[in-house]
């Protein structure tokens, strides 16, 4: 089960496994307004599960602010992996310039060299849309006698026309374990779709969640 979905960016589309929403960024009142109209899709009306919708709400506000803050223009939160498999991850979207040592390696033709001069150290990778650079951590939490992990990972992506580059930051909480969730990652980042220069029309915003599923 995968769904397209446009991102905020102009004719850009990403290809997404289970069911995901995205959170508007452009108008904080909106913002508001959609998290509070999720958070009770998800939670319902009980009222045992006042203190919970309320400080959901809380989180996921603050959270949206956050990433509006640090340039943040596209912010996706998993639901499901799979119907009733719960997959509570987040993936964030922002543009980035070059540095002018960047350009002049890219100039060169080496997008290794490019990606280091203005992200510091990557693993480098392929994809559909070319050579791409990539960071991850995995962090660890014991919880009784069960040992959940973290995943946290970043995507160094150039824009094909080489202007600018976008990053991804993808956070996996309380997962058994990494590596299959960094490969899902990777296929996500690869099922990116830039638009061709002639070709590019705004993509609308979501105002509802992609699929959301029936929590009770």
């Amino acid at each position: 089960m995968t769904k397209q979905l446009g991102m905020t960016v102009d004719g850009m589309t990403i290809v997404l496994p289970g069911s995901w929403t995205k959170i508007p960024l452009d108008d904080p009142e909106q913002t508001v307004a959609f998290v509070k109209r999720f958070v009770k899709r998800q939670t319902g009306k009980a009222d045992r599960l006042a203190k919970v919708r309320r400080e959901t709400v809380q989180d996921l506000v603050a959270s949206a602010r956050d990433a509006t803050r640090i340039g943040v223009h596209t912010y996706l939160m998993s639901l499901e992996i799979l119907p009733r498999v719960p997959f509570p991850a987040a993936l964030l979207f922002l543009d980035q310039d070059w540095t002018e040592a960047a350009r002049s390696a890219l100039a060169d033709g080496d997008v290794e060299a490019a990606l280091t001069a203005t992200f510091g150290a990557v693993e480098m990778g392929d994809s559909r849309n070319g050579p791409f650079g990539r960071r991850w951590e995995v962090l660890t939490q014991t919880l009784g006698e069960e040992e959940m992990l973290t995943l946290r990972l970043e995507y160094f992506v150039p824009y094909p026309d080489g202007t600018k580059v976008l990053v991804a930051r993808a956070n996996v909480p309380n997962i058994p374990r990494a590596e299959p969730f960094g490969l899902l990652f990777n296929e996500i980042i690869d099922s990116i779709s830039f638009p061709e220069p002639d070709e590019a029309e705004p993509a609308a915003v979501l105002a509802e969640p992609a699929t959301v599923p029936n929590v009770s």
